[in-house]
Order: structure tokens, then sequence, then C-alpha cells
């Protein structure tokens, strides 16, 4: 059964989350499921990457596309993908998390002095690609050379008897100008205005298609010097769509068919409930999980029998660390996060890539541009993708109280009572403190539910912890009166209070909230663009770079584009390297050489 992408979508979202309001996979409803029987397709990652080989104080860029392998068009399925850096020893030396907007992300990697010479993996993958297997993910091949470090043995020229000490390789495949043939040059083509240029001189590149659905692709360009040396061949877009099995579709008729929950949605953040006493149901508990911070997240999901819960989280986020709290209870249980089914690296094969004595010369010059060129760095910076500012979830109606504009009072307890309007701190039965805030719509009755109160991104369960805080220290506090739900709970009114220094949830110590470490997506970037033009003290600055450009995100919106970018001091050959995939789906591979003199 093909369906439209949007409508599958829809579908498979409800099946997952059960409805509007519940955040968690708990309450699916599994006879709906059966009936449905939803076909959804699978997918596959191809990475365009910068290079593959890489020193110590150099960058890998990349861009990933997420394909839908049953139209071959980039995917709207997956939200997230990954990233990881694999050692021949077949462990994950870094990993990261990648963002996709219609199947497309983008981030870098920098190589550091701790990460010692070898051959590595470059793989990418989406969960819901791990449910086709645990082996099934994109690997490229990649090369690094840390001159910094003395040990150079996993590189160094080897006898043939001693091909073996590091494992099983593959048979070296290697290239100086990216290797194989390319097509689709009819459809969509690179033109220059000449091949020879000189040091900082200008280079004019036009991108030129007649033909509507190459005109509405994606594509990303790099700029690179070629190697003098043969270095690990790189996938194309051609090649993978050779390879990469087509039309495969996996249905789904229960949760409990997929090994691996898929990220449809967003970022999934799955986790475990365990109680300290065996006489404590674990079935619908609200788990509260904070992200603070200026653009902060607030979810509250919902267990399920097993103590299981989950959180999608579809907004971008600053900080490194999420809070975890159990509402209503105290000391009575303990959250674990659960990782990841992890990807099997035993059938990989390493490209052996050696260091020879003939390479001396070129390791050390490169060595010194690489210094040169980072000694400058803060005159050429890359600069963030600002995000766009995310509305409160809570809309816009509603009160706000800057408290420089009103006389200050010393505590949050007073500040209520002689600024804030319809709100007030009750005493319950107990003892303890609760806030309330007054429905805005009459009958003006008690309020049934308490409000949700939020300090800087953080869930406040404690009112008492603020009744005598220091408003002075509040910059302001901003008051809903509606009913929210959030996740499946419901609030009468929210209090959300930022300090003047925002960092509220760091002050904080309860054994009850539990602090966990978040994978952060990488942020997307608008990489640092050399030029010429003009006079100024950039002119006198030295300029070695090998990477002439990067822009993984070329759109050819008529039928010729330009590009313009700027040679280096850097003599030697440069491959002009454009990968990508028209709106058909048609993979395009591309290259260009010129040669600065």
């Amino acid at each position: 059964m093909v369906m439209n992408t949007k409508i599958y979508l829809a579908i498979i979202n409800f099946l997952l989350l059960g409805g509007i309001h519940n955040q968690s996979f708990s309450q699916t409803n599994n006879s709906i499921v059966n009936k449905v029987g939803v076909e959804i397709p699978s997918e596959s990652v191809f990475v365009h990457y910068n290079t593959s080989l890489l020193f110590s104080g150099e960058y890998l860029y990349y861009k990933i596309y997420c394909i839908n392998d049953e139209n071959e068009n980039l995917s709207e399925l997956s939200k997230i993908a990954y990233l990881e850096l694999v050692g021949e020893d077949k462990k994950t030396i870094a990993k990261q998390k990648i963002k996709l907007e219609e199947g497309q992300g983008q981030g870098d990697f920098f190589v550091s002095v701790s990460l010692p010479s070898g051959n590595y993996k470059i793989i990418a993958y989406t969960q819901w690609m791990k449910n086709k297997g645990s082996d099934n993910f994109f690997q490229g091949d990649l090369a690094i050379i840390n001159p910094y470090q003395g040990n150079q043995t996993k590189l160094l020229e080897k006898s043939n008897g001693d091909n073996n000490n590091f494992g099983v390789k593959e048979q070296t495949q290697m290239s100086k100008s990216g290797g194989v043939k390319l097509s689709n040059a009819k459809n969509i083509s690179l033109l220059l205005n000449k091949d020879n240029f000189k040091k900082r001189d200008e280079v004019s590149l036009k991108i030129k298609s007649s033909l509507e659905s190459y005109r509405q692709g994606d594509y990303s360009i790099s700029v690179r010097k070629i190697d003098t040396i043969d270095i690990p061949l790189k996938e194309t877009a051609i090649k993978f769509k050779s390879l990469n099995k087509k039309n495969i579709s996996k249905k789904i008729n229960s949760i409990e068919e997929l090994a691996v929950l898929p990220e449809f949605r967003g970022e999934l953040v799955s986790g475990k409930l365990i109680s300290n006493s065996s006489d404590i149901d674990l079935l619908n508990k609200k788990v509260a999980l904070s992200i603070p911070g200026k653009e902060y997240e607030v979810k509250i999901a919902t267990t399920d029998k097993n103590g299981d819960f989950y959180f999608n989280l579809d907004k971008e986020y600053q900080e490194d660390n999420a809070y975890l709290q159990v509402l209503g209870y105290k000391d009575r249980f303990k959250i674990e996060l659960q990782e990841k089914t992890s990807l099997s690296y035993k059938s990989l094969l390493f490209n052996q890539f050696e260091i020879t004595q003939e390479m001396e010369k070129m390791i050390l010059d490169r060595s010194v541009y690489n210094q040169i060129r980072n000694g400058y760095f803060s005159l050429k910076p890359d600069t963030l993708v600002s995000a766009d500012r995310i509305k409160p979830f809570y809309g816009d109606q509603v009160e706000i109280y800057d408290l420089d504009n009103y006389t200050r009072f010393s505590t949050v307890k007073e500040t209520l009572v002689e600024v804030i309007d319809n709100a007030w701190i009750k005493k319950t039965q107990n003892g303890s403190s609760v806030f309330q805030v007054r429905y805005k719509h009459p009958p003006y009755n008690e309020p049934d539910y308490l409000p949700l109160v939020i300090v800087d991104g953080l869930i406040i369960q404690d009112h008492d912890d603020l009744v005598e805080y220091d408003s002075r220290k509040i910059k302001r506090i901003t008051l809903s009166r509606d009913k929210h739900y959030l996740g499946s709970h419901v609030f009468q009114g929210i209090l959300d209070i930022e300090t003047k220094e925002g960092d509220y949830y760091s002050t904080i110590n309860k054994n009850y909230i539990n602090k966990v470490e978040l994978l952060k997506p990488v942020p997307h970037k608008k990489y640092f663009h050399q030029s010429y033009n003009g006079n100024g003290n950039k002119n006198r600055i030295p300029d070695f770079r090998n990477q002439l450009l990067w822009n993984p995100n070329i759109k050819i919106e008529k039928e010729e584009i330009q590009i313009s970018f700027f040679t280096s001091d850097n003599i030697g050959s440069y491959e002009i390297c454009l990968e990508g995939f028209a709106k058909n789906g048609a993979p395009v591979s591309l290259r260009k050489i010129i040669t600065v003199e």
C-alpha cells in the first residue's frame, strides 16, 4: 500500500503517540494499529563530505541526504540523523546528532590533537534505518594524520607480512582526484571563467541546468586542494544510488513489531521508572522533562505498565542537560534514560592508507599551514545560524510583569500580593504553600488544578521553594490564566518566572530531580567566505587555506546561478565537487579541476 507522505506520517504519529495530548507511547491503541497496517517506506542515507584525508587541526565538513527508498526522493520521515567516527577497533570515537529538515542536514567535526593517526570510518544512519538490520548504515573511509603524536604505527608503511596487525582490511582504494567517472553532465553542468588562477584570485563558477527537476534539486559543493598522494576514495551520489536497494517498505501492524522506534516527529528520548517499593504501580505516572534556558522546552509523558516513557523533542534547544522528575512523587522512583540500540560494526572493513618516507615534506608543510591558519581563526570565524524564535507553548494571551516597572518587594510572596493580579498563594492542609491562578472566564470558582510553575525553564513542584525567594533577582513574571494541557496533565494557568541571571536550575539540589546529559543536535553554521575585494588588513593576513569553499546548501533557482570564491596562497590543483539529488531523485556528481599558481 502506497500513500501520500503527509497522510502516512499523520497516521503513524497517531499510532505511535496515542492521540493529541499524550506524549507517551503507552496509550497506543494496538487494535487500531492492527486494522490499519500502515506501510512505511524504508530510508537510506548518503553523506557528502569534503575529504577522505584530514590532519589534526582541520575540519571534516559534511552534508547528509536522507533518501526515501520507495520514491527515491528526499525523505520527509525521519527528523534526526546520526553521524559517528569509528576506529579500527570497531569502537565509536565521536558521535553527532543532526537535525533533518526535508531530508537534509549538515554539520562539521574538528580533528583535535588528541585523536591518533589511523584509518577510520564515517558512519551515518537514522533510527528508522535500524529496522532493516543493525548493519544498515552509510559508511565512508577517512584517514587521519596526527603529526603531533609520536606513535604513528597504525599508519606506518608495513611489509606484506605485517599487514594483518590491525585486523582485516579491504583492498586499498585510493585516488588523487575523487576517482570515478561521473555522469549527468548533460542535465547539469559546472562552468568556469578560466582554469588557471593566481594567488588570491577570484573564481567565478556557474552552475547551469535547463531542466526544472535539476533546478529544484538540493546540492552541496566543496572546493579543496587535491592531495599530492593517493587518498581513500569517497562515495559519490551516483555510486550510492546505483548500489542502493529500491522499493523497500515495512508494514507496521503494531508497535511491538518495531525493533527500534523511529524519530518521525523529532528527537526521541526514552526512559524507565524504577520503583523503590514493590507495592507502587508504575502505570500512568507523569514524568516531567525540562530543558532550561532562554528557549526552554518542557514536556510531560505518561508511563506504561512497565514504567517506560517517551519524549519527542521537536524544537531546537540550547542546553546540554535536561531535568527529569516524577510529578506528585518524591523519593519513590529512580529514573533511567534508555540507551539507543547500538549498530553492529563487526563486518566493517577498513581501508589501508599508509604513511611513507616520501610524505615527510608534505606532512611538515601541511602541518605548518594548519597552525598558521588556526592562529588567525578568530579573524575568519564561522557563524551560527540563528534559530527562529520559538513562541512559548502557552501562546501570547498572557499578562507580562517586568518587575523593574514596579515597586520592588523582597519576596515572591509579597510580589504576588502587591503586583501580580489574579494569582495568590494558598496554604494546604499539610501546611505547605501552593500557587493559585484564577481562571480568566467566569464563574471564578476555586481552581480545580494547580498552575504550572516554571523558573528559567525548570518545572517547579515545591512551590514552598519560591514563596520566600528574593524577587529582586527576578526579571519578569508571565501569567497565563487559561487551562493548559501538557501531555495528559491539566494545569490551571501558568506562572513563568525568568530570573535576571537565567540560571535558577543550576542552584537546585533536589534528590527527586534527575539531571541527565543530552546529545544536542549540532547547530547550523554559515561557513566563512574569504573575500579579497577592496583593501584592508585582511590582505596582509597569511592565507594558506586548502579548503577554498564549503557550501552545504546550494539551490539552483533559475537556469544559471553564479558562485564566487577566492583562491589562497596555497598553490596546486583544486577539485570543485558538486554532489546532491535532483527533484526527481536523480543523483548528481560533478567535478572540475582548477590550478592555482
